[in-house]
């Protein structure tokens, strides 16, 4: 038989704010873990500042998710979504991956392929917590 299905519209709309994709991956990680290509399976937690094999942020809620039957993380490509971050973060600054396993950090001058993404909102401190970055701008 043949399927086919045609959509008349003007706009579309989406309820959450990112592009995803699922990764296979070591383990179960909470919504706002940054993780890094490598480990036993595609992704694993990021544990070294400035990584430049950073893959990207679990996401809560994509707007889209591609490869949604596949088992592992999904991880935001593009959009807005929360991470954990430690350190001082301004507003707009660019995000790479620190020492603290899945956590992020600013940086005023990161290595080319370590950037996760821009600040969008601030942070003080040393304690981890957790802000929206959006994911996949430099």
């Amino acid at each position: 038989t043949n399927w086919f299905s045609t959509i008349y519209g003007t706009s579309v709309q989406a309820q959450y704010a990112d592009l995803a994709e699922v990764y296979a991956s070591d383990a179960v990680y909470a919504p706002g873990t940054v993780l890094v290509f490598g480990g036993d399976a595609e992704v694993t937690l990021s544990t070294r500042a400035n990584d430049r094999r950073v893959a990207g942020v679990v996401t809560t809620h994509p707007a889209y998710l591609m490869n949604a039957h596949a088992q592992g993380s999904a991880i935001a490509l593009q959009g807005r979504v929360p991470c954990q971050v430690t350190g001082e973060v301004k507003l707009g600054d660019m995000m790479v991956t620190s020492d603290i396993p899945g956590v992020a950090m600013a940086s005023a001058e990161p290595k080319l392929g370590s950037v996760i993404g821009k600040a969008l909102a601030a942070h003080s401190g040393h304690d981890v917590g957790v802000i929206e970055v959006a994911v996949g701008r430099l």
